[in-house]
């Protein structure tokens, strides 16, 4: 078992028990804070994977709690962020057309408050998930295409690909 920040063995006692909750090298948490259960890599070098990733993303999703919203993928929270904008966008169109609409027939001012606590929603939902990301990574996209995505999707692969490991033998200097 191996330190998910730095691959350095942990020390593990004859009953198979961390002897320490931290990384003696560099300081890492070996443990789950959560559960106590121990958070390393099995195989020697293997990266290890912080927030899995998962395999369908719903808009329904963005309804949980932030702290739920927390655990998710960075890829997944851009994917649930496309979407909420996406309904914002719709829900945007909906209000104008509505209080334009209320503009003339005073029948369809309900409507227009109604898709105006609509977009309220979605607005301040777009707010929690760039807010996660702003915390996390000190940024949020300004646009999410599918390039983007495609291009996060590689650099995911390719870096949980890369092992961590060390060279011990001699280079030749060319």
């Amino acid at each position: 078992m191996f330190c998910k920040y730095c691959g350095i063995e942990a020390k593990v006692n004859h009953a198979g028990v961390l002897e320490e909750a931290n990384c003696n090298f560099c300081g890492g948490s070996l443990v789950d804070e959560d559960t106590g259960q121990p958070k390393l890599c099995d195989i020697q070098g293997d990266r290890f994977e912080f927030h899995k990733m998962m395999p369908n993303v719903f808009i329904e999703h963005v309804e949980q709690p932030v702290n739920v919203l927390k655990t998710y993928h960075t890829f997944d929270l851009y994917l649930l962020l496309k979407e909420v904008r996406s309904m914002r966008s719709t829900t945007f169109y909906g209000m104008r057309l509505m209080n334009n609409a209320s503009e003339v027939d005073d029948g369809f001012k309900d409507l227009a408050q109604e898709h105006g606590k609509d977009y309220e929603y979605w607005t301040r939902r777009k707010f929690v998930i760039e807010n996660i990301l702003l915390e996390r990574q000190g940024y949020f996209p300004e646009r999410i295409t599918v390039k983007v995505l495609e291009f996060m999707a590689d650099q995911i692969k390719k870096s949980m690909k890369q092992k961590m490991k060390i060279s011990q033998t001699k280079q030749a200097v060319k």
